[in-house]
């Protein structure tokens, strides 16, 4: 029974969302490291306006797709990039990469 127990809160901590912290700087924040952590709406200058679904955090990484201005997309975990902007590693419609941040309505950073 005993050895049912700790199986049982291993596979229940092996679950759980997993937290990363570090200092300033490059690097992740105590954002939840998997998974969707919250929500948020593309706000782009014009209503046309279309943000940059990139491969990684800054301007250099190649462009995945464009998400157009009112669209939902899934934080996951956010950075400071090398360009000095934070930027949210996100999902939308079945996609994921990296967004600026100043492009997020709703931005919990």
């Amino acid at each position: 029974m005993f050895k049912t127990f700790t199986i049982s809160v291993l596979m229940l901590t092996a679950a759980l969302p997993v937290k990363a912290q570090v200092g300033p700087g490059l690097g992740v924040t105590d954002h939840v490291a998997s998974g969707v952590e919250s929500y948020a709406q593309v706000c782009t200058r014009n209503s046309n306006g279309r943000l940059s679904l990139r491969t990684g955090p800054g301007q250099n990484f190649r462009k995945i797709k464009e998400i157009p201005n009112g669209h939902f997309i899934g934080l996951v975990t956010g950075r400071y990039s090398q360009d000095g902007f934070w930027w949210w590693n996100v999902y939308h419609n079945g996609s994921r990469g990296w967004v600026r941040s100043d492009y997020v309505c709703g931005d919990p950073q």
